[in-house]
């Protein structure tokens, strides 16, 4: 059976390093949070810290939410 952490883990890899920032706000999380659970700096944080993302996954897999778009890291193109 899958662990509650193992879950976050592949939910998260499944949604790629572009988006992680994205679901950290969207869940209401610190947007380090996604990157210390797939790396496993977060080996075993408390329930009140991974319970957001769990419900934000399970409102996507619901339909009831949509999973939001990748974070660009380059910087927005000025207008000459």
């Amino acid at each position: 059976m899958e662990t509650i952490i193992d879950y976050l883990k592949r939910k998260l890899r499944e949604a790629g390093p572009p988006r992680w920032e994205p679901i950290a706000v969207a869940a209401g999380v610190a947007k380090t949070l996604p990157r210390k659970i797939v790396y496993g700096d977060r080996e075993n944080p408390g329930v009140q810290t991974v319970q957001p993302l769990i419900d934000f996954f399970a409102s996507v897999e619901l339909g009831e939410r949509e999973m939001p778009t990748a974070s660009s890291t380059e910087p927005a193109e000025q207008a000459a």
